[in-house]
């Protein structure tokens, strides 16, 4: 009798609790809807993170990456990509063409951050830990997926600077020539 009354207890105790929860949940839906994803991720990032060395990581940033500069170029006709590089596993450096309004071919170059780390990969203690002499060698002499792919994307970067000062100095040179031109011809030049 005695194990019936408080299997009984116990039984409406947890119905009760679980009835004020549910109750409880559907009254404040709204800030229990948008604290779980903070929560789940915050766990999932801390007890399961994500190197960028792992399978898959990189498609996945290349993918991410590609459609990025297509949407903000307006989703230009037969986006074709030529060459694409990760730089400190964040930023996104692509040479692609594509056809322009006028149906011309165009090459170019560009540059989009992928913010695909959550706050916790900032502060891991890996960070911290000293490289050793084999390590520091190692490294120069083989580099890591992260440094190849920074190489990569420098080369990228620097093909492009060396295009804007190509056009920089193709706009310097026709606007002299217009000035001086233009004060020839109004008698201001000798």
């Amino acid at each position: 009798m005695i194990v019936i009354t408080v299997c009984r207890t116990l039984f409406y105790q947890f119905f009760l609790l679980f009835i004020g929860l549910s109750v409880g949940f559907l009254l404040n839906v709204e800030y229990v809807g948008w604290k779980y994803p903070i929560v789940h991720n915050s766990i999932y990032n801390t007890f399961f993170p994500v190197d960028f060395e792992d399978e898959g990581v990189l498609e996945w940033l290349y993918s991410t990456g590609r459609f990025k500069i297509s949407a903000f170029n307006g989703y230009p006709q037969d986006f074709t990509v030529i060459e694409e590089a990760m730089c400190a596993e964040e930023w996104y450096w692509v040479k692609y063409s594509y056809t322009d309004n006028n149906g011309n071919t165009k090459i170019a170059i560009d540059h989009v951050r992928i913010r695909w780390k959550p706050w916790e990969y900032y502060y891991e203690d890996e960070a911290r830990k000293p490289v050793t002499q084999e390590e520091m060698e190692k490294y120069l002499k083989e580099g890591t997926l992260n440094s190849r792919e920074t190489d990569r994307a420098w080369r990228l970067r620097d093909e492009m600077r060396g295009k804007e000062r190509e056009k920089s100095l193709l706009k310097l040179e026709e606007s002299k020539d217009g000035f001086f031109s233009s004060a020839k011809r109004k008698g201001m030049v000798l």
